[in-house]
């Protein structure tokens, strides 16, 4: 029996126009986005919302800890992100935010097995 998948974390980082307020957001993508990605492998870790309180006329920052089970799930998560469901999703997170950055991480002392994983694959 081999060991579990180091997780590869997927990072949001969702900057909501000023006076979006940030449970809006976060019940829309409970409801729209969160549901089909987690069929697509992708379990939710973490919402944060800063700053904890957001004076009027200044938008929040939403960040989002997402983790794939390693090399594998990355890739199944990837194949299916051109689903028309996923992308009408951040179609209609226009009108909400002005601007989103997603970013990978592993674990910094995971890095050997995954550079090991990137060999057999390439």
């Amino acid at each position: 029996m081999s060991a579990p998948a180091a997780p590869i974390y997927v990072l949001d980082e969702v900057e909501l126009r000023a006076g979006v307020d940030a449970d809006v957001f976060l019940s829309a993508l409970d409801a729209r986005y969160r549901p089909g990605a987690e069929r697509r492998g992708m379990t939710l870790r973490h919402r944060w919302v800063t700053p904890p309180e957001t004076p009027p006329g200044v938008g929040a920052t939403v960040l989002l800890v997402w983790s794939v089970p390693g090399v594998a799930g990355f890739w199944t998560m990837r194949s299916q992100n051109a689903a028309p469901e996923v992308a009408d999703w951040w179609r209609e997170c226009e009108a909400l935010c002005v601007r989103r950055t997603r970013r990978f991480a592993v674990d910094a002392d995971a890095r050997a097995a995954f550079a090991a994983a990137g060999r057999e694959h390439a």
